[in-house]
């Protein structure tokens, strides 16, 4: 501990002597970090375990089963596949399944007076959802399986619906009433697979009629929870779920897992559309930006370190003749450095968190696939913003912009001879 405070004393010490150095080299970091922590918070957003999709490191879909054949067509999965085969699985920890809406059956609700209405995000599903989507609710409780199975007419609201019908306990939706069963929280649209302002089991009575009409069983999208340690034995049951399904279908065989992707697996997929290139060759466009946003910015700051170094040098010279070892001087120029690397991190990330939320209308869009993102304004909530990932990622950028900006010139410069080193001050 007392090493710790020694070196940032010098460290510190160095910064009052050398202002204009300090400030160059604390404003060049910090705008190097922020560019770099824009990108990294927006896709810690997509990828990370944030409320209600709190299962999305464990998360699998399947939207629909591909078929064995050259045409490369798609089979939908039917209710009952879903409660026959997908939901009766064992190696999950939670699976459910959902019905999208598609927008020419966009339903409406009406307001608290009864005339006007509104167009609303309606999500249809079945009691587990509300087990693997982890909402808060404010008052009430999820529709139960008894309210499932009898099909009745209830629901889920949230908060921002709720105000809108003045606390009503009731609504009318596609003119129907449905009773509301419980309010949460309104959903952050980031969070775009649980996001919807109402919730309503598929099977309640009469609903969405001419949604029905397109389909005599609406297809369901299914999503599972699985462990890391389990996705082995996941996909071996998986296996055995395709073969019972291909037994009862030989005329027409599906391959499940063509269809099948993890969340991890749709991000990458998103990047691949938003940079209109090939899957295998993402990566080469993600590793441009990196060394873009890095490798710029600490060529400028190492410059400045050689310069640095070079009125440092006489100094360093009589340290090493009175016995100092160069790994000891390196590794005080990188505490240096590190020391100004961290503050102008930390500045760098409260520029990113500054940017991300005043730009937060159309920062996430231009970085998605989402439309729906283009005409509302996120709400960010404080996790998305300060998890523990964030902070890691953020310092391991420091470090290795550091480790580029420092250590190189540093390393060259004491390697000068001690004589060469005392003659430049001359």
């Amino acid at each position: 501990m007392s090493k710790i405070i020694m070196y940032l004393r010098q460290a510190l010490a160095t910064i009052r002597e050398e202002k204009l150095y300090s400030a160059m080299y604390v404003a060049g970091t910090a705008l190097a970090i922020a560019f770099t922590m824009v990108i990294a918070e927006i896709y810690y957003v997509k990828v990370a375990d944030i409320a209600p999709e709190v299962n999305r490191s464990k998360t699998y879909y399947l939207p629909y089963m591909g078929k064995n054949s050259d045409e490369g067509t798609v089979e939908s999965i039917t209710q009952e596949v879903f409660r026959e085969l997908f939901q009766k699985m064992q190696t999950p920890e939670r699976v459910t399944g959902v019905v999208n809406i598609w927008a020419s059956a966009q339903p409406y609700m009406k307001l608290a007076d009864g005339i006007h209405d509104c167009a609303v995000k309606v999500r249809m599903t079945e009691p587990g959802y509300f087990d693997f989507y982890r909402y808060r609710f404010i008052e009430g409780t999820p529709f139960t399986q008894n309210d499932f199975d009898s099909r009745q007419r209830v629901c889920v609201v949230t908060e921002e619906v709720s105000r809108k019908l003045e606390g009503s306990k009731s609504l009318i939706l596609d003119n129907r009433p449905y009773r509301i069963c419980g309010v949460v929280e309104t959903p952050s649209a980031l969070t775009e697979l649980a996001s919807a302002d109402i919730i309503v089991p598929w099977t309640a009575e009469g609903l969405f009629a001419r949604y029905h009409a397109m389909y005599s069983d609406m297809p369901v999208d299914v999503f599972f929870a699985v462990k890391a340690s389990r996705r082995k034995a996941f996909m071996q049951e998986l296996r055995e779920v395709e073969a019972r399904y291909n037994a009862m279908h030989p005329a027409e065989p599906v391959d499940i897992f063509a269809e099948l992707k993890s969340h991890y697996a749709l991000v990458w997929r998103d990047l691949n559309f938003l940079f209109d290139v090939y899957e295998g060759s993402i990566w080469w466009y993600v590793a441009a930006a990196i060394l873009l946003l890095l490798l710029v910015p600490a060529l400028n700051l190492s410059s400045m370190v050689a310069s640095r170094m070079e009125r440092r040098l006489p100094e360093m010279a009589v340290r090493k003749a009175f016995g100092a070892k160069r790994r000891t001087l390196l590794w005080q120029v990188i505490r240096e450095n590190m020391t100004l690397t961290l503050i102008g991190g930390l500045l760098g990330l409260c520029l990113a968190w500054l940017a991300i939320y005043a730009w937060r209308d159309w920062v996430f869009y231009a970085f998605s696939e989402d439309a729906t993102l283009a005409s509302v304004v996120p709400v960010l909530k404080g996790e998305m913003l300060f998890g523990p990932a964030v902070f890691a990622i953020a310092l391991l950028v420091c470090c290795v912009l550091n480790v580029l900006a420092a250590t190189v010139p540093a390393w060259l410069s004491l390697r000068k001879p001690i004589v060469e080193s005392l003659m430049i001050k001359k």
